[in-house]
């Protein structure tokens, strides 16, 4: 991953004009965490004018964030306990960003006595600490006119120059932030003439803090590897201060341009390019990658597989095998360049051909009738806006793996489906299905419709077969051949009506086929589709589904299936309404082919059960549709 972003600040430095031996451009932080939706609008100036050696406050104003000041605000992200590298920072209450934690306590730091362009911060600190209690009242008071939901910044301008515009403080900007390399903690960690983790070279200095995503820590000594002092940190990961600076930049790009949202979490894509030294192919890349993070760009009609509008997965499926994809999954609960980030997931060396192969699946999955045929909502804003025909994206696996569910959560879970779906590896089959039939008993325990989550169980079983990593230990119990059996048909019956009904399911189950791979399979799938019918009788006539109840909340076993095959008979001819003896006739066949003691988890037979319960609009009989029985 170093490596990674090593490569991309390389390009961004060069792209932008900037150079290492002038590193303030690097080290100037946006006060906006994300310009593409900035929320750090509003920008409250401390005004300070000299008069003769002294400083008097004038006021506090409001101005308008703008991204084209960032070198004027010249902010530099600091401790989120201390102060900030320099005297402009973020607010999170008044109180606590002026007087607590750091402006004021900023020049408290500084009490050097630099003359620069007649510039005195301990006379500047001497003002501020003067005036504070106006100061603080005055940011309260212009603070309360902004909007609650837009966020501000606090910094200072002196005779009407904001900081950024004096050399001292861009002086402390660039030695702070260097110091930052190699002291913390009270400690320092440096050596001279040793070689560079990053480079492989050896440089005149290397530093032992440089924590680019704080994959690596020292901020306990017990952290360190072997125990040893913190001061010996550079031993473990020495960087020098060049491929700092590099890393610093390569960060900013990542956090500023390659940044997407994934069910709950967000992620960094961040390729890595085979030939490091084709410029150009790299500039075309990271060019559709930064018009694909722009709002205004318009966007191309593409297929996703999350929800993020910004996505450009599809888009890089259709590169050549020149670069491969490492993809980061992170928690940053205060922002990617927050103090609290945690990478949950990093998956490697994902090739765009791979990625091509999970969107060609997709389509296939996509152009199946079942799934075509259902409908789900479109939200827009938390609100439904229309319809649309189900379609397979990694949000399909979320449903079964939430966030929270009962005071758990299934993060894990879910991040590592994730990642064997890009990587290749099997899912087991037995652990899936037990947490799709979790979610599906769970809707119909509580009378929810339970049609959505079941055929996107079903997308989901699909999808991941036709990866091949569908992991399955049991032996399949071999198919039968069966012919047409009359010997159970009715009068009122004809062989014809049998082998339509019969070519309905065979079609189904050959198109499936490596789920139903067995007559008890079958068996159950259409006893599904049976009880259905049943349950539409009963609504029509009662208004209620009293049946239900015989369905034990879709906890089903073998002898239970087998028990309601009759009962589900039974109910049908008191309601004079046994459209389907043919039916009944097909699954009592298999019944007998399947024999005992079936090689199939309880979890098993109620999804195959369920299934048949919501595709049995696929067995409709002309006889029921004439009567109106079916109310889907």
């Amino acid at each position: 991953m170093i490596e990674a972003i090593k490569e991309i600040g390389e390009y961004a430095l060069k792209k932008e004009g900037k150079n290492i031996d002038e590193p303030l451009d690097i080290l100037i932080d946006d006060p906006e965490s994300d310009p593409k939706k900035p929320s750090y609008k509003k920008i409250l100036v401390i005004l300070i004018k000299k008069v003769g050696e002294k400083y008097d406050y004038i006021g506090v104003d409001i101005e308008e964030y703008k991204r084209e000041k960032i070198d004027k605000y010249l902010y530099g992200q600091g401790s989120s306990k201390g102060t900030d590298i320099t005297p402009t920072s973020r607010v999170t209450t008044i109180d606590s960003t002026f007087e607590k934690t750091k402006i004021l306590p900023w020049f408290n730091n500084h009490q050097e006595n630099s003359l620069d362009e007649g510039i005195n911060l301990v006379n500047i600190g001497d003002c501020i600490r003067n005036n504070k209690e106006q100061i603080l009242n005055e940011l309260k008071e212009k603070h309360s006119e902004i909007d609650k939901k837009e966020k501000c910044v606090i910094t200072l301008k002196i005779d009407g120059k904001y900081i950024g515009e004096y050399d001292i403080f861009r002086k402390i900007l660039v030695e702070e932030s260097k110091k930052g390399f190699y002291s913390k903690y009270g400690k320092i960690s440096k050596a001279e003439n040793e070689v560079c983790y990053v480079c492989n070279e050896r440089k005149s200095v290397v530093c032992g803090f440089v924590d680019t995503y704080k994959f690596y820590t020292v901020e306990k000594i017990g952290f360190v590897s072997g125990g040893f002092n913190q001061k010996d940190a550079w031993k473990v990961y020495p960087v020098c201060l060049e491929c700092a600076l590099i890393l610093t930049a390569g960060k900013k790009y990542v956090d500023g341009n390659l940044n997407f949202n994934f069910y709950g979490f967000n992620y960094h894509l961040i390729p890595k390019f085979i030939n490091r030294e084709d410029y150009e192919k790299k500039k075309d890349v990271f060019k559709l990658m930064e018009e694909q993070q722009d709002p205004k760009f318009k966007r191309r009609d593409v297929k996703r597989l999350t929800q993020d509008e910004k996505e450009i997965l599809e888009l890089m499926s259709k590169e050549e095998n020149y670069m491969n994809m490492n993809f980061m999954f992170y928690e940053a609960r205060k922002g990617p360049d927050g103090s609290v980030f945690n990478i949950l997931l990093y998956i490697e060396d994902i090739l765009p051909s791979r990625l091509k192969t999970l969107f060609d699946v997709k389509s296939k999955i996509d152009k199946i009738d079942i799934f075509k045929e259902c409908l789900v909502p479109v939200f827009e804003n938390k609100k439904k806006t229309g319809e649309t025909s189900m379609e397979f994206n990694f949000g399909v696996v979320r449903t079964f793996f939430l966030k929270i569910s009962k005071n758990r959560t299934y993060n894990k879970y879910f991040l590592d489906i994730v990642n064997k779906i890009f990587t290749k590896k099997p899912v087991d089959y037995d652990f899936l299905l037990q947490f799709i039939m979790q979610k599906i008993r769970n809707e119909f325990v509580n009378d929810y419709s339970t049609k959505i989550s079941t055929l996107k169980g079903f997308m989901l079983l699909n999808y991941l077969n036709k990866l091949e990593i569908l992991k399955n230990n049991k032996k399949n119990i071999g198919i039968l051949k069966m012919e047409p059996n009359t010997s159970n048909v009715r009068e009122d019956d004809t062989l014809e009506k049998k082998e339509e009904i019969q070519q309905k399911s065979d079609a189904l189950f050959k198109e499936f086929a490596n789920f139903f791979d067995s007559e008890a399979k079958k068996a159950i799938f259409l006893e599904g589709v049976l009880a259905q019918f049943l349950l539409n009788i009963q609504y029509q006539e009662r208004k209620a589904t009293p049946f239900r109840v015989k369905l034990k909340g879709l906890k089903l076993n073998e002898k239970e299936i087998k028990t309601l095959l009759p009962e589900i008979q039974n109910k049908l001819e008191e309601y004079g309404k046994n459209y389907y003896r043919t039916m009944e006739s097909i699954i009592s066949n298999y019944f007998v082919s399947a024999g005992n003691k079936w090689k199939l988890t309880n979890y098993e037979i109620s999804f195959y059960f369920v299934l048949g319960m919501n595709l049995s609009n696929k067995f409709k009989s002309k006889k029921e549709e004439e009567n109106k029985n079916d109310n889907e």
